[in-house]
């Protein structure tokens, strides 16, 4: 039997996630978010001179977010998102003005990519060739084998299955800074693996590209702050809980009793509401690594990217490292007549003191340099949206500081993507924590690699109820 009286600490991903499932499950649900608003790190951010709501950066989803999906599905906010019915990603050297996509081919998985990799142009046939090897020594490892890599880079264990520098830079580092957001040179080893093997090397249609139609953080306070409340979770914003305990929080200056509590904040928060009671697991949780991102916003009067062209990957670009038409993913125009272009820096502490002007001179010159045709297209206005904490960093050895959900003892429960989920931090991650913290609560035997019961499956390819990019 479950707590009847459940007190959830943040309202990101894992504190909506958590709070929904444990209603689900007949708990009484008080959910305190220090804001004014959900969403947590993927909050929306008003443009001080436009008056609009966009979200901070470019948020980026695959098909195999499936315990997001089902939130989606839970909430009734399918319509948020559109989905690639087969993988596509598009590079491009700003250059030499070489267009190139990877897609999924007819081969069987490891190898679905393959085709497209044989023919990717910004690689030499004895990098491609070194390749293969590096895709039969993904499909080899395990689940449990991988996280004996953890001590060591992911460029290392690429290194000693025989690839490329140029393979490693271009191919291999580009992903894992777009969903690990860190250098390739400072990744975990086993967080790389597991990236290559469940996504691109993993299902056939696992890296299927979702595309947000509508702004996420909006949704965050639109659809699911609907399903939360219908559920009869009590959503209490601009509350900030000052202290925890296993049976009560004090919020403000007022003490909240509960059978349980489920700390849902980022790691530096959490470790703070754990000090006073959990001192070794709060330095434990101190000692992980934040990295930063920013995401630059343009909007321009007419059309500065071709209407047609979705996101593409830069080719040796270490700015402006994807490019992506935001106004082509959105079911209504973010204002009449404007174009918005969107781009997501990963891994971007290095750039944080650079100007606005240095940041969109670089954009300027990466359009420029592609389309340059349409350089006359006018810069109505831009945003830069800094983000010095967005996700916590999987560098080797860092797995032995992610808590399990049940690190904090008797009545305390951790969520959040920087708990031991086993994924990076991503809105899967935070998803599966905070539904691994529910099943927690009601002594629920499940496992997160498994669909969440009772909430709607997540889609497959063809899935009318889900539209389609």
């Amino acid at each position: 039997m479950g707590a009847d009286a459940v007190t959830v600490v943040g309202g990101g991903i894992a504190g909506i996630s958590a709070a929904l499932a444990l209603a689900d499950l007949g708990s009484k649900v008080t959910l305190f978010e220090s804001r004014a608003h959900l969403g947590g790190r993927v909050a929306s951010v008003r443009h001080p001179r436009m008056g609009i709501e966009i979200d901070n950066c470019q948020h980026a989803a695959f098909r195999i977010y499936d315990r997001f999906f089902q939130l989606l599905g839970r909430a009734g906010a399918q319509d948020i998102v559109r989905i690639q019915n087969r993988t596509e990603i598009p590079f491009v050297s700003p250059e030499k003005k070489v267009f190139a996509s990877l897609r999924t081919g007819r081969l069987s998985p490891p190898n679905h990519m393959m085709t497209s990799m044989m023919r990717f142009p910004y690689l030499s046939m004895k990098d491609k060739l070194a390749m293969r090897k590096a895709v039969k020594a993904f499909a080899a490892e395990d689940d449990e084998g991988q996280w004996q890599l953890d001590d060591i880079t992911f460029e290392e264990w690429l290194e000693s299955k025989g690839q490329t520098p140029r393979t490693i830079e271009r191919f291999f580092g580009f992903f894992t800074l777009a969903a690990l957001n860190l250098n390739i040179s400072e990744a975990s080893a086993a967080q790389g693996v597991m990236l290559f093997r469940n996504g691109l090397f993993g299902a056939r249609d696992a890296f299927d590209v979702v595309a947000f139609s509508q702004d996420l953080g909006k949704a965050m306070n639109g659809s699911l702050l609907t399903a939360l409340k219908e559920s009869g979770v009590d959503v209490r914003t601009s509350s900030t809980v000052k202290s925890v305990a296993k049976d009560h929080v004090i919020v403000e200056n007022q003490r909240i009793e509960h059978d349980h509590v489920v700390i849902a904040t980022p790691p530096h928060l959490a470790a703070r509401l754990l000090k006073p009671t959990h001192s070794a697991l709060s330095e434990k949780i101190s000692a992980l690594e934040y990295r930063a991102l920013i995401g630059i916003h343009a909007f321009y009067r007419g059309s500065r990217l071709p209407d047609d062209f979705h996101f593409a990957a830069m080719i040796d670009e270490p700015l402006i490292q994807m490019i992506f038409n935001r106004s082509h993913e959105l079911d209504e125009p973010i204002k009449d007549g404007l174009q918005w272009v969107s781009v997501p820096v990963s891994r971007a502490d290095d750039y944080l003191n650079l100007s606005d002007e240095e940041i969109m001179a670089e954009l300027k010159r990466v359009l420029e340099c592609l389309w340059p045709e349409k350089s006359e297209v006018e810069l109505v206005d831009h945003l830069i949206v800094r983000v010095p904490k967005a996700t916590f960093a999987p560098t080797p050895g860092s797995s032995k500081n992610r808590p399990l959900v049940d690190s904090a003892g008797q009545g305390i429960s951790l969520a959040g993507s920087y708990t031991m989920t086993g994924w990076p931090s991503t809105i899967e991650s935070a998803t599966r924590s905070g539904l691994t913290a529910a099943a927690r609560v009601h002594n629920v035997t499940w496992d997160c690699d498994d669909l969440w019961p009772d909430w709607p499956i997540s889609p497959k390819r063809d899935d009318p109820d889900w539209k389609v990019i």
